[in-house]
């Protein structure tokens, strides 16, 4: 049984892991697209195209992605530094596994996740929303790698197509397998909140009793 129970708790501890690096990717894309185009709307004021009021509003708005993509990132960096503490203690540790000691690694990922459970749910939003956005890019892409097959300079720009195409494919089916096993996980961690609850409501009883 304690076997078993490890084996589900590698994967859930993974699947954490690997749902806040995907975060800290769409945050650090979030800068990414901010900057750019705070960058490309000083220089069409510097270069006067376009309306500047329209101007600064883009860079306005890139300005406010880029403090958000910031943030999401910050926040997901606080995250994986809890996850992390729990891997280094998972990993060092050495066969075989007490079931005291994967109880106390339980608990500590039941802790953080009811620590840090609002933010976690919008994380598992974000990792699906931006799983259908890379699938999205990657069939555009791959619509164009099929248009510009035939054309003079089509190999070449039809490989460069396919290569962006299966980059945005695996980060897509990536983003939404991990987030679809973390929201079941997330129900089992609901329910171990809920079993402690209970269990801290019936000892505080007990000691108002005695």
């Amino acid at each position: 049984m304690t076997d078993e129970t490890l084996t589900r708790f590698k994967s859930e501890l993974d699947s954490f892991f690997v749902l806040v690096l995907l975060n800290m990717v769409f945050g650090a894309l979030a800068m990414a697209f901010g900057m750019q185009f705070i960058i490309a709307s000083v220089l069409g004021l510097a270069g006067g195209q376009s309306t500047p009021a329209l101007r600064i509003l883009a860079g306005s708005i890139s300005l406010v992605g880029f403090g958000l993509g910031l943030s999401w990132v910050l926040s997901s960096a606080k995250i994986l530094k809890g996850i992390n503490a729990i891997r280094r203690e998972f990993r060092s540790c050495p066969a075989p596994v007490t079931g005291e000691v994967l109880t106390g690694w339980i608990l500590q990922m039941t802790a953080h996740y009811r620590q840090n459970k609002k933010a976690i749910g919008l994380m598992t939003r974000i990792c699906t929303l931006g799983g259908c956005v890379f699938l999205a890019l990657g069939i555009i892409n791959l619509i164009g790698a099929v248009a510009v097959w035939g054309s003079p300079a089509g190999i070449l720009v039809a490989s460069l197509f396919f290569i962006t195409t299966a980059i945005n494919l695996t980060i897509g089916i990536a983003s939404l397998r991990f987030s679809s096993y973390f929201r079941r996980y997330s129900r089992a961690w609901d329910n171990r909140i809920d079993e402690v609850s209970q269990n801290e409501k019936a000892l505080h009883n007990f000691m108002e009793r005695g």
